[in-house]
């Protein structure tokens, strides 16, 4: 990874964490209305806590984003198949599609 990749990196987490936690805040006051505006719609609070629970997994795929950066900026070992990136976390904008990632699933 050089730096421009590093630095493609770093604003591709940034975005993904700026669009997560926006949509967090908004399912959470969308949580706060519905419980605020009696009768309370259980079907409706359990609905919009379980896109919070759902959406909070960004943490996961900014952990693998991290990661790479980390590796990459410290010098650890590279993966050189072509198909690493592929299994090395989420792909940044206009990067693999979704028949390539199919392709590796395919060779199996």
């Amino acid at each position: 990874m050089d730096v421009a990749e590093a630095l493609a990196e770093i604003d591709a987490l940034k975005a993904s964490l700026e669009d997560v936690c926006d949509a967090i805040m908004t399912r959470a006051e969308q949580g706060v209305i519905v419980t605020a505006d009696p009768p309370i719609d259980a079907v409706a609070v359990a609905a919009v806590f379980s896109e919070i629970m759902v959406l909070c997994a960004f943490q996961d795929l900014a952990g693998q984003r991290l990661s790479r950066l980390s590796q990459a900026l410290g010098g650890g070992p590279v993966d050189n198949r072509p198909d690493a990136r592929l299994l090395n976390g989420p792909a940044n904008a206009g990067g693999l599609d979704q028949e390539a990632a199919d392709a590796v699933f395919d060779d199996l």
